[in-house]
């Protein structure tokens, strides 16, 4: 069931008019109640799958609070660690490793290569790893002692089926989503109001920008072999707003639909494609899975490795990253591409100094600029191994845009248009709240008629250029 679907809208009005009506205290009810309808909307037995994570993170939680010694917390923190990873790895990297393994042997073989006869041919459930990341950090957090093991089964696990975060996020954290819980707020027609614009704002991303970028880009990257290398680079550069716009549309709706029930979830992304390092993007892109990553990750690895001095931060940014990339599913292209990450972030920690002086002698626009077109370029090319099916897709896909001779594909003059100007609106957008956020407003205007004049716009463009079969945001699969 996804935002931008008639089945969805029905749910979430139904589900939004009965919170209104529900005392404050017993609302968590109907929210738990209405995440596990949900959730078993698609394949109902995979309900199964959250309720044990949510059961073995429960009670691991609270033995880890109440363990007589430090060891005997250790012990049931180790157990449901490893129960989370398992599930995790299970669902999402069985083939992956079973065909590493099956490839490796046939390296050394001389006869005929041998079979993997351990595919397994099932889908991963739901959120899976969202879920389990939400669980990691809870339980990491009570080991640090930094927040007390939940003792309400039935707030925890509304915290993690909450049904707008679990599909592609953000990862949530439970210190800040359960006080919520406990002190439920009344509605006030201010929720309501901001998330319902965060929604038209998400649809417009997701349905004018994200799905029109789509059709494009699929068709260029499918046929890669037949199109010139303008032709592949320009999808590319497409590539890049789709996927921001769609999972950035995906979490706006999240937080507005969120705020509309009474709650305030992660943001999950700051102007990322205005960054001017790749250091600073990846605190703007995803942030509930990079600050996640670089809580639970990258800090206990480079703490870990401080003797080694600068070369442990290497160790950890490729380390993370590649963990990162791998995170996005069981493809070497995935770990390209999170090396390639890792490799560019240690560039940059290593030349930060001479990067600040030579910042001092060019002007500060100037700067800016080329570090934003840089970062941008950068991501662009890593995307494409994300992009790809293999790695060796995506070298042919790199050879093929030195091939400079044939015309340049627009489908129709209408469908680039259309693209472009989607770009266009969302630059302009990100640019005017970068930098000229106080110097004038429309979408929250003080006057009543501009204001509203901009929402029918908004709603008129969504119906007329909205591409209305674009199919499932890109980071389900996730």
């Amino acid at each position: 069931m996804i935002f931008n679907s008639i089945e969805f809208c029905l749910f979430f009005f139904i589900t939004a008019i009965i919170v209104f009506f529900i005392p404050a205290k017993y609302r968590w009810i109907w929210i738990l109640l209405t995440s596990i309808a949900f959730y078993c909307y698609s394949i109902p037995a995979f309900i199964f799958v959250p309720a044990f994570i949510i059961l073995v993170t429960y009670f691991g939680g609270i033995q880890i609070e109440k363990a007589s010694t430090e060891k005997k917390g250790k012990q049931f923190y180790l157990f449901a660690i490893i129960a989370n990873i398992g599930l995790l790895v299970f669902f999402n990297y069985s083939n992956f490793f079973s065909n590493t393994v099956v490839d490796i042997v046939n390296i050394f073989r001389s006869g005929n290569p041998i079979k993997n006869n351990l595919l397994i041919n099932i889908i991963a459930p739901l959120g899976i790893s969202y879920i389990t990341f939400q669980s990691i950090g809870y339980l990491i957090e009570i080991k640090r002692a930094n927040h007390p093991a939940e003792k309400h089964l039935g707030h925890f696990a509304t915290y993690l089926l909450f049904f707008p975060k679990i599909i592609a996020g953000p990862v949530e954290r439970a210190h800040h989503f359960l006080p919520q819980l406990k002190n439920q707020q009344p509605i006030q027609y201010q929720h309501i109001s901001t998330g319902l614009k965060l929604i038209l704002w998400g649809l417009f991303k997701k349905l004018v920008i994200a799905d029109r970028l789509g059709i494009y880009v699929n068709v260029i990257f499918n046929n890669y072999q037949h199109h010139s290398g303008f032709t592949i680079i320009v999808a590319t550069i497409f590539y890049v707003f789709q996927m921001y716009a769609d999972f950035s549309g995906y979490t706006t709706m999240a937080i507005g639909i969120s705020k509309i029930l009474g709650f305030d979830i992660m943001e999950n992304f700051n102007r990322p494609l205005l960054a001017k390092s790749v250091t600073e993007f990846w605190r703007k892109w995803h942030i509930s899975l990079s600050t996640w990553f670089a809580n639970y990750f990258y800090n206990p690895l480079a703490i870990e490795k401080r003797d080694w001095g600068k070369w442990a931060i290497v160790y950890a940014s490729f380390v993370t990253f590649i963990t990162l990339g791998f995170w996005h599913g069981a493809n070497w292209t995935f770990i390209v591409f999170g090396a390639m990450q890792g490799f560019i972030l240690s560039i940059e920690f290593f030349t930060r100094k001479w990067r600040k002086e030579l910042r001092k002698k060019i002007p500060a626009f100037l700067n800016n600029g080329l570090g934003i077109v840089f970062t941008f370029s950068y991501f662009a090319v890593s995307l494409i191994f994300f992009r790809a099916n293999s790695v060796t897709e995506a070298i042919l896909i790199f050879k093929r845009i030195t091939y400079l001779e044939g015309s340049f594909y627009y489908d129709t003059t209408s469908m680039i248009a259309f693209c472009l100007l989607g770009i266009l609106y969302l630059v302009v957008f990100e640019i005017k709240k970068e930098y000229f956020n106080t110097l004038f407003t429309i979408s929250e205007n003080k006057n009543w008629l501009v204001r509203n004049f901009y929402y029918c716009f908004l709603i008129m463009i969504i119906l007329l250029t909205g591409v209305f079969d674009g199919g499932q945001f890109i980071y389900f699969q996730f």
